[in-house]
């Protein structure tokens, strides 16, 4: 696990235990996860011949580890998908110069929730899974960084709740916004406290066509969809949805 810790002057605030917080994630909550990889990035990456297959099967070996790029570099070079290392470098300069401003994948509501959370008084938290490079490009990349008090990549599935708790003690009030419902279920089951909040940015009618670009465009987050909850949570499409 990773943190980027805050100011001690932001410390010495959530000290006392009387400020209010909001707990957000990152992909497929304030991040369009799917359009930026599954879309973007992937077409990027097949101007240099890497076909869907050897992509996805790739990403899907690593996935449970935590997605970084080199890693799947690795693995569609172990597939063939890569043909030395001059093919290498060119698909790293093109990420590089397609990909080094990520705010066009914040979800519209992003830039105006964050600033009224902090203008309300709430401190902001970012709480992420992934491997912790990987996730600290994408958020570094996308400008918010600079929002959040506290930022913690952790690389562990379901590792959010040990984290999500010890904040929980330090806040009279905590919100947590999270597109997962195992990592909802997790967090509050160690801390009923907790004002849950279930975001699912897919249509689920949009994630049932045969089209394989629509499929593409919701790959993650309509997986997500089919992940039952076993607590309740307050559902919602937006973070214009969610009541501080």
């Amino acid at each position: 696990m990773v943190g980027e810790p805050g100011s001690q002057e932001e410390k010495k605030r959530v000290a006392d235990g009387k400020r209010r917080a909001i707990l957000l994630d990152f992909d497929h909550t304030l991040f369009d996860t799917d359009r930026f990889f599954w879309v973007d990035l992937k077409s990027a990456f097949a101007r240099f011949g890497v076909p869907d297959e050897a992509w996805e099967s790739s990403y899907e070996a690593i996935w449970p580890s935590g997605y970084s790029l080199v890693k799947h570099l690795d693995g569609l070079a172990g597939l063939g998908a890569i043909r030395g290392p001059d093919i290498r470098k060119a698909m790293l300069a093109a990420f590089d110069a397609d990909f080094s401003d990520l705010r066009r994948y914040l979800f519209p509501d992003v830039p105006g929730f964050l600033k009224a959370a902090r203008e309300r008084g709430f401190d902001l938290i970012l709480l992420s899974f992934g491997d912790p490079a990987w996730q600290s490009y994408k958020v570094q990349a996308s400008r918010i960084a600079p929002l959040f008090g506290e930022i913690v990549y952790t690389a562990k599935q379901h590792g959010k709740a040990e984290p999500a708790e010890d904040f929980g003690k330090h806040y009279m009030a905590l919100h947590v916004i999270d597109n997962n419902p195992a990592d909802l279920d997790a967090m509050k089951a160690r801390n009923s406290r907790l004002q849950t909040h279930l975001i699912c940015r897919a249509e689920p009618s949009s994630v049932e066509g045969a089209d394989p670009k629509v499929r593409d465009r919701f790959r993650e987050a309509a997986r997500y969809l089919t992940i039952p909850s076993r607590l309740s949570h307050h559902r919602c499409r937006s973070l214009d949805e969610v009541s501080l």
